[in-house]
């Protein structure tokens, strides 16, 4: 292994990293072609420091089949097959959920949420579309979750009964968090939670799991390898190769280089941060500049990072510790996050040091508190949020305090962040950002550690996840300037079938599963996810228009003129003139109507909701939601 090991040294070094490691062919190309179109890459990714290499002539070694020029791919036996397909993540930023098929023996990798984005008014969040398996829920074999960050694992209190509770496997902390979402909902009793250590595999069905430890903004992340009767499949899940980690080892360099030698058919990895070059930035960095900044402030210490970055609190807690302050926590999900984290031992702490922030805060020295909080993204609801806007509870910001921002803005948030800093500095506080030092670093690797990966696991085929289009296409390119064919790259999109054959070549399929967005808007689940947004875009930007018709029942003719109402659209003194105008256009288009033989209410509401677009479009130039309702009498 010493050769593996010069070769971490020299890529986390920065390295060239077109060099390749002793006795560790690149990946023969078979020239079988899937006939897949190359994805553009939109925005075009970095360009990177990386040379296209030439192939050496080496002989392939296990897992690797050379095939003739034109020879015709054999398929695997009826009834046998491996296939892998994504049903979410593969399209964006989280909701990550994908699916290996053995057999017809499925083995679910991760059942993550989205966070909204800006144009999703009201969403709280989505979840992965699972019909897909409708019907097969009895060939489900093992959901495995690969670290316990709610993107991986936020949608199994919803799905895990649409799945008829299958048995569910992951680490310690992971399995910690997914029994807290379960509890949420009273559905622990009904579960098989399993909780596995790593590199101790388990045989599940005719497959062989495996769990390796990788690093990544939390505790106890993995990554999967399935040892399937067809090869091996490894699940980076979230990673970066982070040489000096905190409060937790190393990533298992070894064990991803022996696969490597063994042979894997596939790996699926992390693309997030694909277009960065160089190396992620270790969490050792991070913690050193904190220290700094806690050690040097006068008055009181707040800190807003992610509830669920437990590396980074850890760090926090343990400063604090060495700094002789008390530690108070603002917002639910922290304060569950670091009791588990507490209860498990993952952060250890003196007991009474950490607390909830509450009455008796004042009674205590400025110079000895440190406030946790959640609301670095600019949430509305959020503690930091409402410190800013002086409405919380128990904490007023002063002059004096020191607002350390732990966290990156997530795209489209950077306005709502700025807000809240905003707030914060017209309050007298003294607030740092990322910006300004280096008090953040990604739980994802750059394009160095994506290379590392690849070059440790040395997989036949690689499929990027986890990351927009533009990101994963980045993926790909780094993947072609190490050596990989286009017929080795597979740049999936959520729903698309990956298919396999007995020389492990690998193809799309014809068939493609539906994945469509599944919205969680409060307590209530919706299938037409789209169809609920934009109904919510329209009356966000253009309001609404009803209209109330009383008809006789019988004859279906008005009882008197509409009844109107309206919200968001118009007001003032065109109000009243508008308004008669648009009754004169319904009445015309439901007597029209009539007088054709139209009778059905959905047919009457149809014409009096395009009268009422037509009417609104030429006189107002607008397109409000137009909603008639008729009412028999």
């Amino acid at each position: 292994m010493k050769s593996v090991h010069e070769w971490v040294k020299k890529v986390m070094t920065g390295s060239p990293v077109s060099e390749t490691p002793a006795k560790q062919p690149v990946p023969v190309t078979p020239t079988v072609s899937s006939g897949e179109p190359r994805q553009q890459a939109k925005p075009s990714p970095q360009k990177f420091s990386t040379q296209k290499q030439t192939r050496p002539n080496l002989p392939p070694r296990a897992g690797f089949v050379k095939t003739a020029a034109r020879e015709q791919v054999i398929p695997l036996p009826q009834g046998k097959f491996l296939r892998i397909y994504p049903l979410g993540g593969f399209e964006e930023v989280g909701r990550n959920c994908l699916v290996v098929d053995v057999d017809s023996d499925l083995y679910i990798i991760d059942l993550g949420l989205q966070f909204p984005e800006e144009d999703m008014p009201g969403i709280d969040y989505l979840i992965p579309d699972l019909s897909a398996l409708r019907g097969r829920e009895n060939k489900i074999k093992a959901v495995i979750f690969t670290h316990g960050h709610l993107d991986h694992i936020g949608a199994v209190q919803h799905v895990i009964g649409q799945l008829h509770f299958p048995p569910c496997y992951g680490t310690r902390l992971t399995m910690a968090f997914v029994k807290k979402r379960l509890d949420e909902e009273k559905l622990t009793s009904r579960c098989r939670l399993n909780t596995v250590e790593f590199k101790k595999p388990i045989k599940i069905g005719s497959v062989e799991v495996e769990f390796l430890r990788v690093t990544h903004s939390i505790p106890d992340s993995a990554a999967v390898a399935l040892h399937t009767p067809y090869g091996t499949i490894v699940h980076t899940g979230d990673f970066k190769f982070d040489l000096t980690p905190m409060n937790e080892p190393p990533a298992d360099f070894q064990r991803l280089a022996e696969l490597g030698d063994k042979g894997v058919l596939a790996i699926i990895a992390d693309s997030t941060n694909a277009t960065k070059p160089g190396n992620a930035l270790s969490e050792k960095a991070i913690s050193g500049t904190l220290f700094n900044l806690m050690r040097e402030a006068k008055g009181r210490l707040i800190v807003s990072t992610f509830s669920s970055l437990l590396n980074r609190l850890a760090q926090v807690i343990e400063h604090a510790k060495t700094l002789n302050r008390k530690v108070f926590v603002s917002g639910r999900s922290m304060e569950q996050n670091i009791e588990i984290a507490v209860e498990l031992g993952y952060i250890q702490v003196p007991r009474g040091m950490i607390r909830k922030v509450g009455p008796g805060m004042e009674k205590i020295p400025d110079s000895e508190i440190i406030i946790l909080t959640t609301g670095s993204q600019g949430e509305e609801r959020a503690s930091l949020a409402r410190m800013g806007l002086g409405i919380h509870q128990h904490v007023r910001v002063k002059k004096g305090d020191t607002v350390i921002l732990s966290s990156n803005p997530i795209l489209g948030n950077e306005r709502a962040v700025a807000k809240v800093v905003n707030n914060l500095n017209l309050l007298g506080a003294h607030v740092l950002t990322n910006q300004e030092l280096a008090l953040h670093t990604t739980g994802h690797g750059y394009q160095n550690d994506i290379l590392l990966m690849h070059r440790l696991v040395r997989a036949k085929h690689v499929i990027p996840e986890h990351g927009e289009p533009y990101m994963r296409a980045a993926h790909g390119d780094l993947a072609r300037a190490i050596g990989y064919a286009d017929n080795q790259i597979h740049l999936l999109t959520n729903g698309e079938i990956l298919e396999f054959d007995l020389q492990g070549n690998a193809r799309r399929s014809k068939q493609k599963f539906t994945a469509n967005d599944i919205i969680i808007d409060g307590r209530t689940t919706g299938a037409e996810g789209q169809t609920i947004m934009d109904d919510r875009k329209i009356m966000n930007n253009a309001g609404i228009f009803v209209a109330v018709l009383k008809v006789y029942a019988e004859s279906m003719r008005l009882v008197s003129d509409p009844l109107i109402l309206s919200r968001g659209f118009i007001y003032g003194t065109e109000q009243s003139v508008i308004n008669q105008e648009a009754t004169a256009a319904i009445r015309k288009a439901y007597e029209d109507a009539l007088a054709r033989g139209d009778k059905t209410i959905p047919t009457l509401k149809r014409e009096v909701t395009g009268a009422l677009f037509r009417f609104f479009r030429h006189k107002l130039e607008r397109e409000p939601m137009v909603m008639p309702i008729i009412i028999e009498v």
